[in-house]
């Protein structure tokens, strides 16, 4: 099985969706060839995607976006003359609960079958949005799931149900949850953290302009 990752960022291999990849990788006992979106062709990318077997796009969401860079190169591709290649997608998202990214689930589901590919299924993972800025302990138990998805799939050439399951938890957010995200102490605490970002890019002073009024 020749085998295909595609990294969807918009921040190529600086970012989550790198480590996401990083960790999948870890998974495997031979490392699969990876090509960054931002920098290809979409026109000669989506060519190339013929000479493999299986293609898996690991992407992130944001809010309820799709990156642009992978709307286009999914506008380059053309149904494959047989249905014997696969296509798998990992989405990496900010929000906790993984429903938020399911309507995109349907469509790439979609997607694949008019494509003509045998569609492997979305691993959606959420709560990602701080797996760059944040020590790399606090996301121990999902890396560790991130290499067992990759150990399962050369093994088996899909995507394990139980781990994509536990990776898609919470799939909604409980009472519980909304209240404490809604109270004062976790939105001052937000504030923090998005302030600490802007001042590190030095656009902090900017943070109210409106350049699109």
């Amino acid at each position: 099985m020749k085998t295909l990752i595609l990294n969807g960022s918009p921040r190529a291999d600086h970012g989550n969706t790198q480590l996401f990849i990083d960790h999948f990788q870890s998974g495997l006992t031979q490392p699969l060839l990876i090509r960054y979106v931002l920098r290809e062709n979409p026109t000669t990318l989506a060519l190339e995607m013929n000479d493999y077997d299986t293609i898996l796009l690991v992407m992130p969401l944001y809010i309820h976006a799709m990156p642009g860079i992978v709307m286009k190169l999914f506008e380059a591709m053309n149904p494959h003359p047989t249905n014997h290649k696969k296509f798998g997608f990992i989405v990496q998202a900010g929000f906790i609960e993984s429903s938020t990214a399911r309507y995109l689930e349907n469509y790439l589901s979609s997607l694949a079958r008019r494509l003509n590919y045998t569609y492997l299924g979305t691993v959606i993972k959420g709560d990602a949005a701080a797996c760059s800025i944040l020590p790399h302990f606090f996301f121990g138990k999902l890396f560790k799931q991130l290499k067992a998805l990759g150990s399962e799939f050369e093994k088996n050439g899909s995507f394990d149900p139980v781990i994509v399951k536990n990776l898609g938890n919470p799939v909604h957010l409980s009472k519980f949850q909304v209240w404490l995200l809604e109270s004062r102490f976790i939105k001052q605490l937000n504030q923090i953290g998005w302030n600490w970002i802007l001042k590190r890019n030095g656009c902090f002073e900017n943070r109210f302009d409106r350049p699109y009024l």
